[in-house]
């Protein structure tokens, strides 16, 4: 089912192609279990894509730093088999596709129309805006942009806690502060989405509301981006990520802090936060009013069996189907009264067991796409026996980059950067490989603690 949101159908419709690969990895990987590394395979030539003719066409060798919107990559400076892309021809339709081939090349020949490009103002103004993702500005390494990440974060999630604590006080919502807080957010994860996922993980060890509010909200502008969202809906994402919970701030401290399972009653009155959302934020000039949908909705599941409303899948509001994934993904890679956290891999692999009923299909698929099969800040174990955390995606969805920490034997070792993408070796020349995933805590390892405790990712 298409997704229909005003302003949205194209976003869905013109990565449909690589939403349907990227399916059938994941469906090939949470499919299967681990097996020893296989000797490569052949390569096999990749199809190419057919693409509308344009006039006027120019043809040139050009530096990946000069590419703009609107061409054409017809060449790299390397095999198409050898390269993350699917087909032979990228067209150059949004700056994402510029920053894709300019991390893969060094220059490439494009064949475009002159005409098509983006005028010199336009660029101008993108890169007048810092962290806009400009089409010429390549998107940072993960650990060049953690200190920014982390300070970021960490003022955000001071201001959300005060604004919600001023809620529950009985003080009006100040969605200007929201808008300042969200901001920061949409700014570094244009820079590089990584290093908020990581933080997520290292911050989600408190599940304060207004912690996992943060959580959400960066989460979810991960999944707008990926989806080719223009900044200001990445920051609308945001807030509306931020402000999903806030009818919590109404529920009862009993019912909210109690340690084990809820009864009915009480369960009952935890469904009630959908609603206390909904006028609180409707009480809220200085919010969007599409916040106030996300919170009342953002239980709603596309088979009908949501809450509170029990919306089918047209009735649910795009925002809220993002909102949901990242909530959904947030509360079960945390410790919970009830169970153990999942390890960010299980999360993703409920997710995608879960697409088409709980969860939205096509944007499961982008949440995936967007935070990795291994997440950063997800504990790997690698078929020799080593231990490692992950860094950030490369290309290759299967293979990261992982700082090793843990030796075969399962004793501390040098921090070390490995690139799986790269066919990194041990030292039997074995190339590294990812056996399983492990939840926080496992091997005595706390992604925060970790980090906190001295580890060097720069």
């Amino acid at each position: 089912m298409p997704l229909t949101c005003s302003g949205h159908e194209s976003v869905l419709s013109s990565g449909q192609r690589h939403i349907v690969i990227d399916n059938m990895l994941f469906n090939r990987f949470f499919k299967s279990e681990a097996k020893e590394p296989e000797k490569p395979r052949p390569r096999v030539s990749k199809p190419v894509r057919e693409r509308t003719q344009r006039s006027r066409k120019l043809h040139e060798k050009m530096d990946v730093k000069d590419l703009r919107v609107g061409m054409f990559v017809v060449e790299l400076d390397k095999p198409w088999e050898e390269s993350g892309f699917m087909f032979q021809g990228v067209e150059l339709k949004s700056p994402s596709d510029v920053l894709a081939v300019q991390k893969e090349c060094k220059f490439v020949w494009v064949d475009y129309d002159e005409f098509s490009l983006q005028s010199n103002d336009t660029v101008s103004a993108g890169l007048s805006t810092p962290g806009a993702g400009s089409i010429l500005d390549k998107e940072l390494q993960m650990e060049e942009e953690l200190d920014a990440a982390t300070e970021v974060h960490t003022l955000a999630s001071q201001a959300i806690s005060t604004l919600f604590e001023e809620i529950r006080l009985g003080a009006e919502l100040d969605g200007t502060k929201v808008k300042q807080a969200v901001n920061g957010c949409v700014d570094s994860i244009l820079r590089n989405p990584d290093a908020s996922v990581w933080l997520t993980r290292i911050q989600a060890k408190n599940q304060a509301t207004a912690q996992h509010s943060l959580n959400v909200a960066a989460l979810s502008i991960v999944i707008a981006k990926s989806m080719s969202m223009t900044n200001r809906e990445l920051e609308d994402v945001g807030v509306c990520g931020m402000l999903h919970d806030v009818g919590k701030t109404s529920v009862s401290d009993e019912v909210l802090n109690k340690v084990g399972p809820l009864d009915e009653a009480q369960w009952a009155e935890m469904r009630k936060h959908t609603r206390y959302g909904r006028d609180i934020l409707l009480s809220t000039k200085t919010v969007m009013s599409g916040a106030a949908d996300v919170a009342h909705s953002h239980h709603e599941r596309p088979d009908g069996s949501g809450y509170p409303r029990k919306l089918d899948d047209d009735s649910i509001p795009l925002y809220a189907k993002i909102v949901s994934i990242a909530e959904a993904y947030d509360t079960m890679t945390v410790n919970q009264p009830y169970r153990p956290a999942f390890s960010p891999s299980d999360a993703i692999q409920e997710l995608y067991a879960k697409r088409g009923k709980q969860f939205d299909e096509e944007l499961v698929i982008h949440f995936i796409d967007a935070i990795g099969i291994f997440p950063p800040g997800s504990i790997v174990e690698m078929f020799n026996g080593e231990v490692g955390i992950v860094l950030s995606n490369t290309s290759d969805k299967l293979r990261p980059r992982v700082i090793m920490i843990l030796d075969a034997l399962g004793e501390p070792a040098a921090q070390r950067i490995v690139d799986l993408s790269q066919m990194d070796t041990d030292n039997e020349g074995n190339i590294y490989q990812i056996k399983t995933t492990h939840c926080d805590g496992a091997y005595g390892i706390d992604v925060g603690d970790f980090q906190r405790a001295g580890l060097r990712v720069g």
